[in-house]
């Protein structure tokens, strides 16, 4: 069922930009997806292609992985540290920096990143888990007739092993306008892996992804 995201603004947002997100957040709650997104959320046929430690081994935050997810191509960011805070506030300097001030679809990632951030961390963390990290989970996925956002948490494996996410737990699904999904697969595999845009393409077949775009606007 579509329901509209909760997301938080600031009192002081700009009520042009409040509106916009409005329309930008709508949201399939609770990983219930429907038949819009259904190519995009069946995990159980993911390949990876390509993976990387983030930001780097010494560092390490998390990881980016690249799927391919049946037809669909997903860039996926597991982030799993105790500073979940200073990580997201990484990604809030990269969207501003990429986008335009003021774009909708960048307000309601954003907003949506900070709503996930505080629901982990406001929850215990299970008796049995080795440390006290905080997990994120963010897919942008697409398909050659459907896009969308993915934000939520997930446990790794009971053996200790950090390779791929189990017990996902989707909070949200943003249906995000498909240009800026496109592009924002491109710029996180050229951001994580350490690569000019142009050459993200070398990672892997990138389906409606693939190819270079324009420079982002800065």
């Amino acid at each position: 069922m579509i329901a509209m995201l909760r997301s938080r603004v600031s009192p002081g947002a700009d009520a042009g930009l409040r509106a916009a997100m409005f329309v930008a957040c709508l949201a399939i709650g609770g990983g219930s997806a429907g038949a819009a997104a259904e190519g995009l959320t069946d995990v159980a046929a993911d390949r990876v292609l390509a993976s990387t430690v983030i930001p780097d081994p010494a560092r390490k935050v998390g990881q980016v992985r690249l799927l391919a997810r049946g037809q669909a191509v997903v860039v996926q960011t597991l982030l799993s540290t105790k500073l979940l805070s200073r990580v997201i506030a990484e990604i809030r300097n990269k969207e501003e920096k990429n986008w335009p001030a003021g774009d909708a679809a960048v307000g309601a990632y954003l907003a949506a990143l900070d709503s996930a951030r505080e629901t982990v961390e406001k929850r215990e963390p299970a008796a049995d888990w080795a440390d006290r990290r905080r997990r994120l989970l963010i897919e942008f996925a697409a398909d050659s007739g459907d896009a969308a956002v993915f934000i939520g948490t997930f446990r790794f494996a009971k053996d200790g092993s950090d390779t791929s996410p189990h017990d996902r737990e989707i909070f949200s699904t943003l249906a995000l306008p498909r240009p800026y999904v496109l592009r924002n697969i491109r710029l996180i595999l050229a951001d994580s892996f350490k690569l000019a845009e142009r050459d993200v393409d070398g990672l892997g077949p990138l389906g409606p992804a693939a190819s270079a775009r324009d420079e982002a606007p800065r």
